[in-house]
């Protein structure tokens, strides 16, 4: 599969910063397309660098306190970090910060040195980061002989459901060998960038326990002296089975979505908010709880999917009951994580542990367990709507098929434990014997063996459904990428099987992420679908907007008394085929994105007396426009985000200020419903939708200085400077000397203008001094597919036009491409968009 920017390939963005440039998050690391190019599919791509899991890397900690030890365990109830420094592949992280971590995992091991390590490697140093990542989890593999259920658990999960990455180190502290770990990810900001649009949503951790300070079930004496624990290093070590059940006295349900009330401090009570970037990040929690609980079984279907992700929440529930996780929404109804996707507006669950999975003793666990627990809303109220079950159910099977099984499992489990199990046996802390390590092998065989023939022995698991063998979608271009606007997209399934098919329908959506919506599809020969009774099913998806990237899928209804369900792809809503609506840019435009200024901190006020940034229009024509149903955006995946007001007009010659205040229809003035960004970003002017919301003009901005402003000079004119003195609502003026750069100092790759480009464009850059110079272009996939300049050029500004052919002077199709240019020691790398 192909790793992409899930901009470059879901969106026709229309244009691109460079590369070295870009956001971090704008790359979601999970998504990707499948060979065929048909189909985006998010999660299970193979893991590398910190978290990848064919390597055992070494960590070293080394702490300067002699009682280190002592310090651990006393700061394990405040959660207080101690310095150390890492080394790691030879390179020193100097003071990060070193505790304990876990409840059951610390409690568990009593007086064993092999206690689970939290490492905060930015603890001294804000900038600091080990390949990537801020923070580590080093796992002692509590209740996991093993050592490989959460690292199993998580790579398996990762095809479905948001879930850490997890792999194996060896901790060595101090010169001493302390052994195999897991290191799990923490989930954090970077796992929902990674997983998600943005972080800039709200997020809770639903804790399942508070520590020694806050566990009842610790006796005082040790909940006041906590150093009792762990310091007697030559103490015996206790039973190491863990003991108990972990998952005992966490039947309750204020964690688990449950209604609580309308009163915010019962929330506050049971879930730990995590990050806030909301004003109220509670009322989206308890307004999902409400719907869940209250709303009668029948309206779910349609309300409840506007607040919550439910065919996300059913394929966390599937992976969590089919591989028997102990420690999570199944039996605690804790130790997740929720994450509210502000894009969408809904409600996302994360997994979170997972070295409590493939437990022996639940491989007869129902795959309905808590379906009839009024604590389990998410399991209980979800699996009592017949199309939510059969939906679970057809999850269920999918994953029955892709991993519950021996044969597909044993060479990865073989490999895991080639590569550590060396390692462990030398382990003189572990909290296991070699015997019990062996042993843990066959356990995990017999549970997958016993445990996928236990599901599919269940009538509901094993009932057959339809057989989608086919889907094709023939849109106006012929092809499944490049559908026109405003025009309805036929979608034909080819459906067989042993059971008759009852019903059949098309799930589609506009966007990247968001709810659904379906419409019927027909086998009578009027619907695009061949001959009536053919086997060939027929829909339409409707007209999408310019620039649109439509997801789709096909879900096939049997004609039994349950309804029994497939999907096509099998792993949808996260796998769907999609297409992308061309982008339409306008010839010719009357008016142009003028001056603005992304960083308004003393300049100019709007009417309310706020210093905000604001955008400057010109009219270039000679005639008055009426800007009524045009829009702004700043956001190439969003080009409708604000539409101009009725009866906005702009006369010939004139400016038109727009304040980016995110204040909307405040009066008086124009008051967009976003800011500009000052570390750099798009600003869009967008066409009417009935006139397919072409792209009227666009200009892409790097980052920005307080109360400079950025226009076009000439006045109106093509190309954008950073002017010497802003002029808002009046003509730009710069000083030559501004433009002039004679002695340039700094290498400079720009955008190319225009973007995107139907026949030509235009790209600059700037030598410091005089380099051989190789400008290719290079398509999405890595391929070089042209060149644009190659040769020694003086120090000082350049303009090279590219027309859109390759080195054979072959037409190239439209898309996305790369411009890279080297020179001497230089490297910069920008992204374009060509359109015929």
């Amino acid at each position: 599969m192909n790793r992409i920017n899930l901009l470059l390939l879901l969106i026709s963005v229309l244009v691109y910063p460079c590369a070295a440039d870009a956001k971090d998050g704008v790359f979601l690391e999970y998504m990707n397309l499948s060979d065929d190019g048909l189909m985006t599919l998010h999660g299970g791509d193979t893991v590398s660098g910190l978290y990848q899991e064919t390597e055992l890397r070494t960590i070293y900690l080394e702490f300067a306190q002699a009682n280190w030890w002592q310090l651990l365990t006393w700061n394990y109830i405040t959660d207080t970090d101690i310095p150390a420094n890492l080394i790691f592949e030879g390179v020193t992280y100097p003071g990060v910060g070193v505790r304990f971590r876990g409840n059951t995992s610390y409690m568990m091991v009593m007086n064993s040195l092999k206690k689970s390590f939290n490492i905060t490697i930015d603890y001294t140093d804000p900038d600091q980061k080990l390949m990537g990542y801020k923070t580590l989890n080093l796992l002692n593999s509590n209740a996991d002989a093993s050592f490989l259920h959460e690292v199993l658990f998580f790579t398996i999960a990762r095809n479905y459901i948001p879930c850490p990455k997890a792999n194996f180190v060896k901790l060595v502290i101090n010169g001493v060998n302390w052994g195999v770990y897991i290191n799990s990810q923490q989930d954090n900001s970077d796992l929902i960038d990674e997983w998600f649009l943005s972080d800039d949503g709200d997020r809770w951790k639903a804790v399942s326990g508070g520590g020694i300070a806050m566990n009842p079930q610790i006796p005082d004496s040790l909940r006041t002296n906590p150093q009792i624990f762990g310091l007697n290093k030559d103490a015996e070590r206790p039973n190491q089975g863990g003991g108990g059940n972990p998952g005992g006295g966490f039947a309750s349900g204020e964690k688990a979505l449950m209604w609580l009330g309308s009163n915010t401090s019962a929330y506050q009570a049971a879930y730990e908010l995590k990050t806030a970037h909301s004003a109220d990040p509670w009322a989206s929690l308890i307004r999902t709880c409400d719907i869940l609980n209250n709303y009668p079984l029948e309206q779910l279907p349609d309300s409840l999917v506007t607040v919550m992700d439910v065919d996300r929440w059913l394929w966390f529930l599937a992976v969590e009951n089919v591989f028997a996780d102990d420690d999570g929404y199944l039996v605690k109804g804790a130790d997740y994580l929720l994450y509210f996707e502000p894009e969408s507006g809904r409600l996302h669950p994360i997994e979170h542990d997972g070295n409590e999975s493939f437990l022996a003793r639940s491989v007869n666990l129902s795959p309905y367990d808590g379906e009839t627990n009024v604590n389990r809303p998410v399991i209980s109220r979800l699996l009592a709507v017949p199309e939510f079950r059969q939906r679970y159910n057809a999850h269920v099977r999918t994953i029955i098929s892709d991993f519950l099984d021996w044969a597909v499992l044993e060479p990865k489990i073989s490999a895991y434990r080639a590569l550590i199990e060396e390692e462990v046996k030398g382990d003189s802390i572990k909290l296991y014997s070699d015997r019990e390590f062996e042993n843990s092998f066959t356990q995990l065989e017999n549970f997958v063996t016993s445990r996928r023939s236990y599901l599919l022995s269940l009538n509901e698991i094993n009932r057959q459904a339809p057989v989608i063998i086919s889907v094709s979608c023939e849109n106006v271009n012929g092809n499944n990428n490049s559908a026109l606007p405003l025009n309805s997209v036929a979608v034909t399934a080819t459906i067989g099987g042993a059971v008759v098919t009852g019903e059949v329908n098309l799930y589609y959506a506009s966007g990247l992420t968001g709810p659904f919506l379906h419409s019927r599809m027909f086998n009578d020969g009027a619907h695009g679908d061949g001959k009536a009774g053919d086997g060939t099913w027929g829909g339409f998806i409707p007209s999408s907007l310019t620039g649109a990237a439509v997801r789709y899928y096909i879900e096939a209804r049997a004609s039994d008394d349950a309804g029994t369900t497939a999907y096509s792809p099998s792993g949808a809503e996260h796998d769907v085929y999609y297409y992308s609506t061309a982008v339409k840019v306008a010839e010719d435009t009357p008016v142009v994105i003028n001056e603005f200024m992304a960083l308004n901190k003393s300049t100019i006020q709007d009417p309310q007396g706020d210093y905000d940034d604001w955008i400057e229009l010109k009219n270039v024509s000679t005639r008055e426009v009426d800007l009524t149903g045009m829009y702004l955006s700043d956001s190439p995946g969003n080009p409708r985000k604000w539409a101009f007001p009725e009866g906005t007009t702009i006369s010939p010659g004139a400016w038109l200020i727009i304040w980016a205040d995110e204040d909307g229809g405040d009066e008086p003035g124009l008051h967009a419903n976003f800011k500009l960004s000052g570390d750099g970003e798009s600003i869009l002017l967008v066409d009417t939708d009935d006139r397919s919301n072409q792209i009227l003009d666009s200009v892409e901005y790097e980052t920005q200085e307080a109360d400079i402003s950025y226009g076009r000079y000439p006045d109106g004119g093509d190309a954008f400077i950073t002017l010497s003195a802003p002029t808002p609502a009046s003509a730009n003026e710069s000083n030559p000397s501004d433009i002039d750069e004679s002695t340039p100092q700094d290498f400079i790759l720009k955008q190319n203008f225009p973007n995107p480009f139907n026949n030509s464009t235009m790209i600059s850059f700037t030598l410091p001094e005089k380099e051989f110079v190789e400008l290719d272009i290079y398509s999405v996939l890595g391929h070089k597919v042209g060149t644009a300049a190659r040769g020694y050029y003086n120090a000082g500004s350049h303009n090279v036009t590219w027309d859109g052919r390759d080195e054979r002077g072959n037409e190239l199709a439209s898309g996305i491409y790369f411009y890279r240019l080297k020179a001497g020691i230089y490297t910069k790398t920008c992204r374009m968009m060509f359109l015929r």
